[in-house]
């Protein structure tokens, strides 16, 4: 074979190899109407916290390597050369390209059919899921750059966060009722959020993980998509968000990668509201103390262990999400606010509402709702109200 023929082999290779990605990355810059160099710089950062690194750093060393080729003046083919790096640039060019759609399920033979319909309806944008390569058998190895699987177990929420606020539209597959499931399902209920997604019931139509969280899709108003119907909904979703204003960037800057550990846990004071509610008393607190979180319990709150396990699971949020600045567990009776929240929104905290005492109970009190409670709900609005405002979340929850 001539060596003519080899360097136009070797550069029609090149072409075909590389040219998907680029497709990939053309359509994924008008999609998000443009990326911002600062967002491929935080995909190059999350990959420090995946399996995928060493595969990252293989394909970045592999092209300084080949560039240095023709500079030491190796007799090597151009059409070769350019057919090596066009190999080793595939992988940086998938790790570093930002995903379209964020598809969270548990890990089974159910997700890694559901993975390869979403990655042939989406195509040429890209689907990213946090499943276990290993567990997925031959599917997890064709698929294994969309693969954000965390090194780490106990940073895989952290990185829920932080693709939440990459990708624009989410898939959550709610037949699991597992504790990972359910948290990314409450994830997808947040408003800003709820409207770019499609939760996938059973056959039958219903949502177990949504059902554990106390949510039913029907009361709630939303929309669920059974299996047979994904495409159609992939395709119709996709179409609405591309269809929309683009939202500004946010301006918190990067979110951490924060391990689920002692050190990340952030400090609580807690206020017992027995006596009364006085907004002058919440406000000194908060101005006294260092804590990161207030917490309020409010009277006949029913915090047991269990909600004493799942509110404390729930406080590394505020580690993971420098957004979140309140959290609003209604059936428990308990909030969680950011002190520096408390402290930038004082004019909410003008009021006081005297408790029941046992003493002076009427019968007309007993049917009315227990004030404390009624109370601290409107303030929790009000606080959610601010923080919409300003961009922040404020999440209200039924556990």
């Amino acid at each position: 074979m001539s060596h003519t023929t080899i360097t136009w082999m070797g550069w029609i290779v090149a072409v075909l190899g590389v040219w998907p990605h680029l497709w990939s990355w053309r359509r994924t810059y008008i999609f998000m109407r443009g990326i911002d160099r600062n967002l491929i710089w935080q995909m190059l950062h999350l990959c420090r916290f995946t399996n995928n690194l060493r595969i990252l750093v293989l394909s970045l060393a592999m092209i300084g390597l080949l560039v240095c080729i023709p500079i030491l003046g190796a007799p090597v083919p151009l059409g070769l050369l350019a057919m090596m790096v066009s190999v080793a640039l595939v992988p940086s060019l998938r790790l570093t390209l930002p995903p379209t759609i964020l598809f969270l399920t548990g890990s089974g033979e159910r997700a890694n059919t559901l993975l390869l319909r979403l990655h042939r309806a989406a195509t040429p944008l890209r689907v990213v899921a946090l499943l276990d390569p290993e567990r997925m058998g031959s599917v997890g190895q064709m698929l294994l750059l969309d693969l954000m699987r965390t090194s780490d177990e106990n940073m895989w929420k952290s990185m829920v966060h932080q693709l939440l606020d990459i990708a624009p539209v989410f898939v959550v597959d709610t037949v699991h009722r597992t504790a990972p499931v359910r948290y990314e399902a409450f994830l997808m209920l947040a408003p800003e959020r709820v409207g770019r997604t499609i939760f996938i019931s059973d056959d039958e139509g219903v949502c177990p993980s949504l059902q554990a969280e106390g949510i039913d899709p029907s009361e709630h108003a939303i929309p669920i998509t059974r299996p047979n119907d994904l495409e159609k909904s992939v395709f119709r979703l996709l179409h609405m968000v591309s269809t929309q204003p683009k939202e500004a960037a946010s301006t918190t800057g990067r979110m951490p990668i924060v391990p689920e550990n002692w050190d990340s846990l952030p400090s609580l004071l807690t206020i017992g509201l027995v006596d009364g509610l006085d907004g002058k008393f919440l406000l000194a607190q908060a101005r006294s103390t260092e804590k990161n979180l207030i917490a309020l319990v409010v009277p006949l709150s029913s915090l047991d262990e269990d909600a004493a396990n799942v509110s404390m699971e729930l406080s590394w949020d505020f580690s993971r999400n420098p957004r979140l600045v309140g959290l609003y567990l209604e059936t428990t009776g308990l909030v969680m606010v950011r002190r520096e929240f408390i402290l930038q929104n004082p004019e909410l905290l003008d009021f006081h509402v005297d408790g029941i005492h046992p003493g002076n109970i009427s019968f007309e009190d007993l049917d009315k709702p227990e004030p404390i409670g009624a109370a601290v709900h409107q303030l929790c609005c009000g606080w959610r109200r601010a923080a919409q405002q300003h961009g922040f979340e404020f999440r209200f929850a039924l556990k």
